[in-house]
């Protein structure tokens, strides 16, 4: 009786039903990590702008709430938006008087205290504004900043954010 042979080794048709398969998977490759590279940086400029969002109108609310009410000046430097600079008195621990400015500066929010150069407080700043909500009381004071962050192929992810009602206590 004769066994048969058997033979080791693919067919053509195995051969070529893999090559398609792998072909599809190697022509789907870059535009699915393409997509995964444009939403990792999306999402780290999302996190890095509301991180910065956060810290900024934290760090004004709470310098604002210390301030003299009949000492607040809403202005611009040269070349800024209107209303992006606010500068007040606000007493120091040891009662003496210090004059704090909060200001925009191309895309940086600065912290200037006596005049001194300013210390950046936040990146990625697009507006800055502060107004009064209610013009017969000056010690309501609104805030409204947007940060926007370069994200993938000239694209931008900005996030806006306002704080109303920020009462000046002294």
């Amino acid at each position: 009786m004769v066994t048969p042979r058997r033979r080791k080794g693919y067919t053509l048709m195995e051969l070529m039903v893999v090559v398609a398969i792998l072909g599809v998977i190697v022509s789907a490759a870059p535009r699915l990590l393409n997509g995964i590279y444009r939403f990792s940086r999306l999402s780290t400029a999302r996190l890095e702008i509301q991180k910065n969002a956060r810290a900024a109108l934290s760090n004004i609310n709470r310098g604002l709430r210390q301030a003299q009410a009949s000492s607040v000046v809403i202005d611009q430097l040269s070349g800024m938006p209107p209303h992006s600079r606010i500068t007040f008195d606000r007493y120091k621990p040891d009662g003496s008087i210090e004059t704090v400015s909060y200001y925009q500066a191309g895309k940086v929010l600065y912290l200037s205290s006596q005049g001194a150069t300013g210390k950046k407080v936040a990146d990625d700043l697009r507006y800055l504004a502060f107004t009064y909500p209610k013009s017969d009381d000056e010690s309501i004071i609104s805030i409204s900043v947007t940060f926007e962050r370069a994200t993938y192929e000239g694209g931008a992810k900005a996030l806006q954010m306002a704080v109303e009602k920020v009462r000046v206590m002294n």
